[in-house]
């Protein structure tokens, strides 16, 4: 059984205050006292009731941070780096999982509100406020003034501060690389079925404008998945509802299946962007399989580079998205909106300056 303030007051025939002032390092105990409080404590095995501390005072030192997954995805880096951070700070991280599902995040946001979390840094499924349903907890943690800084996308009209995700910017610098290195027929592999989710588009949006600006006369092919019932090997063959394009075993398949969609035409691409590391490296394993020579006789670049994406049998040319800063980001926007003397100046948004990686995969000889 668990061994409360009560037990040792007891024992130490003390005041109940007098051993939660002891055991907190508070008061005007003499140092005798507090010394037998804190050894009599550790003899019992006594460990302090959290919950019951942070209900006690205004500020709780808990930070939540509720992202859909943490298994080889883009999230990995950055919470490690949060983790990392909010410990150097003396601080706690409550972590929840979400998976994409909407239920899932709404019970997220009700225990981070339990916790009495001094604020948490979020990424949701929800693009616009109005979509949020009415007794959806992320509403409750708004109206409760809980400050909340939402992950890589905006939620339109909910005046939540986020960061700005640099999937797009990330996209533009692996086109210039492409365009300046000559290329002018591009593919684009989406490890999706059409009609492509609100990512997806933004990023196939960032690629047109992009060659719009720079170089009109570039020929863009779109390439996605076949729709597919799930029960059948291949890209779809994992799970029914989508293809997690960071998983190897989804996006390599995803990868070779894409390339041979792309490389099937009268007049093939001379380079292919994937929307993520993993599937450019199947599309990889597809043209070496092929015989064709990375870099010289086909050009194949990701955009985001991630812990697996050197595990690429030659080196990919991809974007550093630098999760390190991005962690630093969140945290200090967030940091800004929970202290009441920096509230009222707390950014509104912020964004990371995405680094080109160039690999052997598009400068090959």
């Amino acid at each position: 059984m668990a061994v409360g303030l009560k037990e040792i007051a007891s024992d130490l025939n003390l005041g109940l205050s007098t051993v939660a002032q002891a055991l907190g390092g508070r008061g005007t105990i003499s140092p005798r006292t507090r010394r037998l409080v804190v050894e009599h404590a550790a003899k019992l095995g006594y460990t302090p009731n959290r919950l019951a501390q942070r209900m006690r005072q205004d500020r709780t030192g808990v930070i939540g941070l509720i992202v859909p997954d943490v298994v080889l995805s883009p999230y990995v880096e950055v919470v490690q780096h949060l983790f990392q951070m909010v410990e150097a700070k003396g601080l706690e991280l409550q972590i929840a999982l979400t998976e994409f599902y909407s239920s899932m995040e709404d019970r997220a946001f009700k225990s981070m509100l339990s916790s009495r979390v001094d604020g948490v840094i979020a990424k949701v499924g929800f693009h616009r406020w109005e979509d949020v349903p009415g007794d959806h907890y992320l509403r409750r943690a708004r109206d409760m003034g809980v400050p909340v800084v939402l992950y890589s996308n905006p939620i339109a009209g909910s005046g939540l501060p986020h960061l700005i995700h640099p999937m797009f910017e990330s996209v533009k610098l692996v086109v210039r690389h492409l365009v300046g290195l000559g290329h002018r027929r591009i593919a684009a592999m989406v490890p999706a079925v059409k009609p492509f989710g609100g990512a997806m588009q933004g990023w196939l949006t960032a690629i047109r404008e992009e060659l719009t600006r720079i170089a009109p006369d570039v020929r863009l092919q779109i390439v996605g998945l076949p729709m597919g019932t799930g029960d059948e090997e291949g890209p779809r063959g994992v799970f029914k509802e989508y293809v997690n394009q960071n998983h190897p075993q989804h996006a390599i398949p995803a990868g070779r299946y894409l390339y041979r969609q792309a490389m099937s035409v009268a007049e093939p691409p001379t380079a292919l962007i994937a929307y993520a590391d993993p599937v450019a490296i199947g599309a990889i394993f597809q043209a070496q399989a092929e015989g064709l020579k990375i870099g010289r006789d086909v050009a194949i670049a990701g955009c985001a580079q991630l812990a697996t994406s050197h595990f690429c049998p030659i080196s990919l040319t991809s974007v550093d998205r630098r999760p390190r800063v991005y962690a630093e980001k969140l945290l200090g926007m967030l940091c800004a909106h929970i202290d009441p003397k920096t509230r009222p100046g707390a950014p509104g948004t912020d964004e990371v300056e995405p680094l080109l990686v160039i690999g052997e995969s598009t400068v090959g000889g």
